[in-house]
């Protein structure tokens, strides 16, 4: 790869990072909804964290992930929609 070339790629890396990781995070949330759906807990009894965790965090860490990469103008707006949208995906794992 010529110098140039390097020099366009190398600002692009930290977000490659940050996307990596939010992937490799939502992948781990993604494992950890199926395991504790096998468990069939009852949400009320949980802590908070783990409330959470079983409820929103999966969806919320896919829809900010997008969010990051498109940056729309109204980013509130932009992630309610998504929620609805793709809410379907995570309610059989509460």
């Amino acid at each position: 790869m010529s110098l140039r070339g390097r020099r366009q790629i190398l600002p692009l890396l930290p977000m490659l990072i940050y996307f990596l990781l939010l992937q490799r995070i939502v992948e781990n949330e993604k494992i950890n909804a199926e395991k504790t759906s096998k468990q069939k807990v009852d949400l009320q009894s949980l802590p908070t964290r783990a409330y959470l965790d079983q409820t929103v965090v999966p969806i919320l860490l896919q829809g900010l992930a997008v969010l990051a990469k498109e940056r729309p103008p109204n980013p509130i707006e932009f992630l309610a929609a998504y929620l609805l949208k793709n809410k379907s995906q995570f309610e059989d794992r509460n």
